[in-house]
């Protein structure tokens, strides 16, 4: 029999290597097991996403929707791991797009990116529908909001959103307002100010905020209820009277309807994703989750209030309530007003 001494067994030499193959395997059947008591949600959330995600826009692209797809589609891939797939499905305002994102495989890789005309003024202001957004949607989370500007020529005799309600007032009728169309939210929020104003403003809708934005920079109507006046404010082509929800970063001299003599006026307009009906909890926690922390970075925040934006983070809940409250107010006033989309 042969003996080794004076030096120290190297591995693979002599019986040292079992004792180190059995801690091995000690280990990793202790980190197996660990692993394995792990709660469902959790191993599950670690896992997810497992693909690419496809985020539906009912818009088409360059729009204030595709504007928002854009911004968080890069961040929120880099967070999840996996590609963000913007797709855009644009017409029947907003209902091709949102029956896809509804119509989907429930499984957490497909989000519909809405807003309020998308999934509020479509179920009353179109027949048949094919979805219902209150029972076909899971709400993950909103993502921004806007008010709307109302602006006019530099040269129109009101100075102010207050001046403005007085020549209205007196001159009924005699005051010619554009929107970008029959049942968008620039229409809605005509419809709502007059109603708790006590005007009587002629509506002109167009086929978009373009055309509308050319005719009242060639003097052809007097007001313009719609965000794409923003760009021709900041060059001082048009002058804003007022937002209709909440002052706005990029404009922060321009005071609120509310503000200007129609007390408690609030109209604007907010975006939001969501998912099949069905989705897994855990994938919309996850997506939350994530969108909650992207909307807490400075350069995030910079991106939307350059785009006329406010961040506006929520709960699966809170945006589900208050898309809840969104049908009924809008609905009302969608039916009292018998708005019709083009």
């Amino acid at each position: 029999m042969r003996f080794v001494t004076g030096r120290s067994l190297r591995l693979g030499e002599g019986f040292t290597q079992a004792p180190f193959k059995r801690r091995t395997l000690l280990h990793a059947t202790s980190a197996a097991l660990a692993a394995a008591m792990l709660p469902t949600t959790v191993r599950a959330q670690s896992l997810y996403p497992t693909k690419a995600i496809t985020l539906i826009v009912p818009n088409p692209p360059g729009g204030n929707t595709d504007i928002l797809a854009r911004i968080f589609s890069v961040p929120l891939a880099k967070a999840l791991g996996q590609p963000v797939v913007v797709e855009n499905r644009a017409g029947a305002g907003g209902v091709i797009g949102m029956t896809a994102a509804a119509r989907a495989t429930a499984d957490g890789h497909t989000l519909g990116l809405g807003n309020l005309s998308d999934l509020v003024v479509s179920r009353y202001a179109q027949p048949n529908v094919p979805y219902d957004p209150a029972k076909n949607f899971a709400p993950v989370s909103t993502l921004a909001k806007v008010s709307i500007v109302v602006t006019c020529l530099p040269t129109f005799p009101a100075k102010s959103f207050q001046e403005f309600l007085t020549l209205a007032k007196a001159n009924p009728g005699k005051y010619k307002c554009g929107t970008a169309g029959n049942g968008t939210m620039g229409h809605l929020c005509l419809e709502a100010l007059q109603a708790a104003a006590g005007l009587d403003i002629v509506h002109v809708p167009y086929r978009g905020g373009a055309p509308a934005l050319n005719d009242l920079l060639g003097g052809h109507i007097d007001l313009l209820i719609d965000g794409s006046a923003l760009s021709q404010v900041k060059a001082g082509k048009l002058k804003a009277l007022a937002v209709t929800a909440e002052r706005v970063a990029v404009l922060p001299n321009v005071p609120t309807i509310g503000e200007s003599g129609v007390p408690g006026f609030s109209f604007g307009n907010y975006w939001g994703l969501l998912m099949p009906a069905g989705s897994p909890a855990t994938a919309v926690t996850r997506i939350n989750a994530e969108i909650k922390r992207l909307l807490e970075q400075p350069e995030i925040r910079q991106q939307l209030e350059s785009a006329g934006f406010s961040p506006f983070a929520s709960t699966p809940v809170e945006y589900g309530q208050a898309l809840q409250k969104s049908y009924e107010q809008i609905g009302q006033l969608v039916k009292k007003a018998k708005i019709t989309f083009d």
